[in-house]
């Protein structure tokens, strides 16, 4: 292989060792939490990472607020605010970082040569233990590199869209619904709910969202499983065995 060819894999690995650096500080602005009312306050949710709803509780006068027949309504409300909170303290966070700036940067160092005889840079945290990794050829791990690339490129956003599922409680008297937009549908049943206490509704809430979560673990969605299927791992230990031993370049 040749010394350009040399080069340009420790520059690709630095970029991408740069770009995980970045994404990980992208992630630790995300909130942990973020809670949200509907305008007359009667129902509050609290939402963890990933925008999934992690309880519903309902104001001890929530009747004085709002009528049985809106509870559910009241339910889709609160989340959208909750919502809202959580992207407009993540988007704070992310405007501090300057991320976009540095994605650019990062970006365009794949479009500049390495100086010659440059060193490549390979932060501690990012070290991968290739010791006893026994790689294939070069030829045969590049064309393996590539395909992979062309299986990402073609998963589009749907492959990696969060199912819709919907989650009940005992005798379905609540039921959420939850998809890639979040809480989209709930349903109360208005006499029912009328007749509970506030605890017991909390409980019901508690009891859909935990059947929600249950179904949401086991759905399938068919981008992750297609780029699990390309051990995009093996393919990276490979790449860095093959750059850490000069004899696969003689």
């Amino acid at each position: 292989m040749s010394g350009d060819m040399f080069q340009d894999l420790q520059q690709f690995q630095e970029y991408m060792n740069k770009m995980q650096q970045l994404m990980s500080e992208v992630h630790e602005q995300m909130p942990q939490s973020a809670e949200g009312e509907d305008a007359q306050g009667a129902v509050k949710v609290r939402l963890i990472a990933g925008g999934i709803p992690d309880s519903i509780t309902v104001a001890s006068d929530w009747q004085r607020r709002q009528p049985p027949e809106s509870l559910g309504a009241a339910v889709v409300e609160a989340y959208g605010s909750a919502l809202s909170e959580w992207m407009e303290r993540w988007s704070g966070g992310l405007a501090q970082s300057n991320w976009e700036a540095r994605a650019q940067e990062i970006e365009g160092s794949l479009d500049r040569p390495s100086p010659a005889g440059a060193a490549s840079a390979h932060p501690e945290a990012f070290e991968r233990d290739v010791r006893h990794v026994v790689s294939r050829p070069i030829e045969e791990v590049a064309e393996d590199v590539l395909t992979a690339f062309d299986v990402v490129e073609r998963q589009g956003p749907e492959a990696y869209a969060q199912p819709e599922v919907s989650g009940d409680s005992a005798a379905r008297r609540v039921v959420i619904t939850l998809g890639p937009q979040g809480v989209t549908w709930c349903v109360v049943e208005p006499e029912w709910a009328a007749r509970q206490s506030v605890v017991r509704l909390n409980q019901a809430f508690a009891e859909a969202l935990a059947d929600v979560r249950a179904k949401l673990n086991s759905a399938e969605t068919s981008g992750p499983d297609a780029v699990a299927d390309l051990n995009l791992g093996g393919l990276l230990d490979e790449a860095m065995a093959i750059l850490k031993n000069p004899r696969h370049f003689m």
